[in-house]
């Protein structure tokens, strides 16, 4: 007995048989890690502790590797390439094996023979094996390989979607953290300018060649500077923070940045409107999940009609059987049944279950060529929209980058003139604040059409490291 237990589990592949080899390849349809990509183009996620200075490139890598929903879609993948598995397991036959023991005692006693008594004791063991493999199911098996690996495909692409939200929100974390970094450094510099205003204006007031007003007003701008100057390094602290534990390094761990926010100019991909919503249309990952989708779920309905039809499989049974009855006239006994057949398995009523089944099937056909249609338009709208606010913000980065030109000019003029005694220190100020908006304006119009850049290629489905450069 204990070698037929042993030959049964090595059938079933023994306790390996609940987390096996991968049969079928199928894992080989899906990434094998969450993050597919590198910056360098080698093994993505490999770090050498924490950085020095931090590039974005390496920033949005490391965001990447640590991102939860990134990991949870690669997961999905990995769940729905089982699926596939068990499709392609319906194909092959189901062999069980069954063993059983009992030991029985049996007492009888003759009622007109009395005091006459038979008493009598049995030990069974018996071992079989039952062979069942379907031939032919009018194409259910086919409808749910199929559906399985269209899901197998939506799955991967709603991955390279969430890999593409990903990168585009780490790169969002790195431009705000850039920008954060300059509106600082345009801080400081006002801060310095509005010192200078202030120790020109208090030599003036001394020498008796000014006002007290113009004083206090030169102190009073000099403070508004430096508490623009603490509420932005605030700003950069917080962002960096936020960049800091998005990699998955502690939020006070200090961070500089290598890059500088700077115009890229690789907008080669950007072409005429039409041509790019046709792009996005076929590339989308989004859009190709939701196909992917109508298409399984097309399947479906094949498959639950087909699982209302007859099903031919061929049948096979080995069994062997002992019994000791030491008591019995005809003492132990052992038994041997084999058998091989055809079973033809007709589904005649199941009380309008298939019907059912067949209406939702198709229900949901008609919910995945909705959702379809409703990914398509947004797809469109988001190219739409971001390829406008790049338009917008590439002319409004050229209007600011001449605006603060404009103010730097006007400030320089200003502060000759007030410093020979002509202008007037209500003027100076007036130029120093102008100067101030229209740095800050600068800084947030080219985080702006940084974003906008990306946005863009992540709405065309085409979003990559090759963006950054």
């Amino acid at each position: 007995m204990k070698r037929t237990i042993l030959f049964f589990l090595a059938l079933a592949g023994g306790p390996l048989a609940f987390a096996g080899p991968d049969i079928f390849r199928t894992e080989r349809s899906i990434p094998s890690e969450p993050v597919t990509e590198s910056r360098n183009g080698g093994v993505p996620c490999l770090f050498n502790g924490a950085p020095q200075e931090l590039a974005l490139d390496e920033a949005i890598e490391r965001i990447l590797c640590h991102d939860p929903q990134t990991g949870q879609d690669w997961a999905d993948a990995k769940v729905q390439a089982a699926q596939l598995g068990v499709a392609w397991s319906a194909y092959l036959p189901r062999l069980n094996g069954n063993l059983g023991a009992s030991r029985g005692r049996t007492d009888t006693d003759y009622l007109d023979l009395p005091g006459v008594q038979a008493n009598g004791r049995q030990n069974t063991r018996n071992a079989s094996l039952d062979l069942s493999w379907v031939l032919f199911d009018f194409g259910r098996r086919e409808a749910a390989l199929r559906s399985a690996k269209q899901l197998l495909a939506a799955a991967n692409a709603s991955h390279n979607s969430a890999l593409q939200s990903a990168f585009v929100n780490a790169a969002q974390a790195y431009y705000d953290a850039l920008s954060a970094q300059d509106a600082l450094a345009a801080a400081e510099q006002v801060k310095r300018m509005a010192d200078d205003n202030f120790q020109a204006a208090d030599a003036k007031y001394k020498a008796g060649a000014a006002a007290l007003s113009d004083r206090l007003q030169a102190q009073t701008a000099a403070s508004q500077a430096s508490l623009r100057q603490v509420r932005a390094q605030g700003s950069l602290d917080n962002a960096l923070g936020v960049l800091a534990l998005r990699m998955g390094l502690p939020a006070e761990r200090k961070l500089k940045l290598s890059s500088e926010l700077t115009p890229m100019p690789d907008t080669g991909f950007v072409s005429a409107i039409d041509r790019l919503l046709a792009y996005a249309r076929s590339h989308h990952p989004d859009l190709i999940a939701a196909q992917a989708r109508l298409e399984a779920a097309n399947q479906a309905v094949k498959e639950r009609r087909a699982e209302g039809l007859p099903t031919l499989s061929l049948t096979g049974s080995l069994s062997r059987a002992r019994t000791d009855q030491p008591q019995a006239l005809n003492g132990d006994t052992r038994q041997r049944d084999s058998s091989i057949g055809l079973q033809l398995q007709v589904p005649l009523f199941e009380g309008f279950e298939r019907n059912y089944q067949v209406r939702g099937a198709l229900a949901q056909v008609e919910s995945s060529r909705a959702a379809l249609a409703g990914v398509e338009q947004q797809v469109s709208l988001s190219v739409w929209g971001a390829y406008q606010r790049l338009m917008v913000d590439t002319d409004s980065l050229k209007s600011t980058d001449a605006l603060v030109e404009q103010s730097r000019q006007s400030l320089e003029v200003t502060r000759g003139r007030y410093q020979s005694g002509v202008g007037s220190m209500i003027e100076l100020l007036n130029a120093l604040s102008a100067y101030a908006d229209a740095r800050e304006q600068h800084i947030l119009a080219l985080a702006d059409w940084q974003n906008a850049r990306l946005q863009l290629a992540a709405g065309l489905g085409r979003l990559g490291f090759w963006a950054l450069k």
